[in-house]
């Protein structure tokens, strides 16, 4: 999850509560589900934080 976020939205923290149930009774399309929903909520996360690279103008 790298550095991740210190506050999690509601979807987020649902989603990781789904994972952990999933673990814990071994249901795999509950688990895999969840760490779909992880995925993209995390993915959305990044693409929306993500910051545009500046350029530099050439030496002249």
């Amino acid at each position: 999850m790298g550095k991740g976020r210190k506050v999690l939205s509601d979807d987020h923290a649902r989603a990781l509560i789904k994972q952990a149930v999933g673990i814990v009774f071994g249901d795999q399309q509950t688990e895999a589900e969840a760490t779909a929903e992880i995925d993209a909520i995390e993915a959305a996360h990044v693409k929306a934080s993500r910051k545009t690279k500046r350029t530099r103008p050439p030496p002249a």
